[in-house]
């Protein structure tokens, strides 16, 4: 791909704004549209399967807590829609696929996409995990007019080292990037440099895998998903973000080890469970938990519940995550200004 220098697009450097849960509320009251547009249920491979993220249930939760649109983008699966519809109001079908184009990037990028039909979904599929090219995957989407945005842009699979250079250069691919609350605040204004820089869209999103639907959420005043999509895209969106901070991933492991550990909650057997919680140790842990069966060695389950309760409770494992998400982007930073300079 060809290098680009990174500079405002003129004209376009008008929002996206960032409001608070006040603020949002507000603008929702007077007619504007919410959405939560990256939501993980049940199936996809890294979620615990417990009733909290059931499809049905997180719709139902969003639908309650105002929003108009909900999108679940399960990893390289649309199984969500076949299990509670495909057409149920304000659902929109989305999927988030994972490329690895060793020729344009070097590392793993996710895409969520949306609107999308089954036929759609096997041939992005193919294109990603076959032609493994990106800019042929952009295109694709782009002839089938079908919305997309670069997931929380910055980041890579545990063990890749991120090209971020090659970052930059296909986000111009994208007419959305991600202000995604499973990233730290300073990668997240990265992320917002970048698309002021290049005039794309920002779209606020959970990424939840424990069911906190709505925790993040984008408005607009579009009507249908498409318009709302389009509002985003040129924009006319305003941002209700989060952030990760240390309490959050706290909490959230907290969750996730109880959740683990309770297996009569599970509403099936998942053998294969792997989840990137930032520590190795821990990742083996719920790869070993998994695996064993609820009425396995008691006492064993017991006493690795409690070292793993007692390990994440420290902060450890969570200030180890920040530290390294804060060098990241350091690097991200360094990386955007010589693209500014160039």
């Amino acid at each position: 791909m060809d290098k680009k220098k990174l500079s405002p697009t003129s004209g376009e450097r008008r929002g996206p704004w960032l409001v608070n849960s006040g603020e949002a509320r507000i603008l929702m009251d007077r007619g504007w549209r919410a959405a939560d547009l990256h939501v993980h249920t049940l199936y996809s491979h890294d979620v615990i399967p417990t009733a909290s993220v059931d499809p049905l249930a997180l719709y139902l939760k969003a639908r309650r807590d105002g929003l108009t649109f909900v999108a679940f983008t399960d990893h390289d699966t649309m199984a969500a829609y076949d299990n509670i519809g495909w057409t149920r109001e304000g659902l929109v079908p989305a999927v988030e696929v994972k490329i690895l184009d060793p020729k344009n990037v070097g590392h793993t990028v996710h895409i969520n996409v949306y609107a999308l039909n089954r036929a759609q979904f096997d041939e992005i599929e193919r294109i990603a995990g076959a032609a493994r090219d990106i800019v042929l995957l952009a295109a694709y989407l782009r002839d089938e007019r079908l919305p997309f945005v670069f997931n929380h842009p910055f980041w890579h699979e545990p063990g890749e080292s991120p090209n971020l250079r090659a970052v930059v250069e296909i986000a111009e691919l994208f007419p959305v990037l991600e202000y995604n609350m499973g990233r730290v605040g300073r990668i997240n204004a990265q992320a917002l440099r970048l698309a002021d820089a290049l005039g794309k869209g920002v779209v606020a999103a959970t990424d939840t895998h424990v069911g906190e639907i709505g925790r993040a959420f984008t408005l607009t005043r579009g009507g249908t998903f498409r318009e709302f999509f389009d509002d985003i895209a040129a924009r006319r969106s305003r941002l209700c973000p989060a952030d990760l901070t240390l309490p959050r991933i706290k909490e959230e492991t907290a969750v996730r080890v109880r959740s683990l550990f309770d297996k009569a909650g599970w509403l099936y057997a998942k053998e294969s469970l792997s989840i990137d919680t930032g520590s190795a140790i821990l990742d083996a842990i719920v790869r070993r938990v998994a695996r064993d069966k609820a009425d396995g060695p008691g006492l064993s389950l017991r006493l690795l519940r409690r070292a793993m309760e007692a390990f994440s409770s420290s902060g450890v494992p969570g200030s180890l995550y920040l530290r390294s998400q804060n060098g990241l982007a350091d690097r991200v930073s360094r990386v955007l200004e010589s693209s500014e300079t160039a």
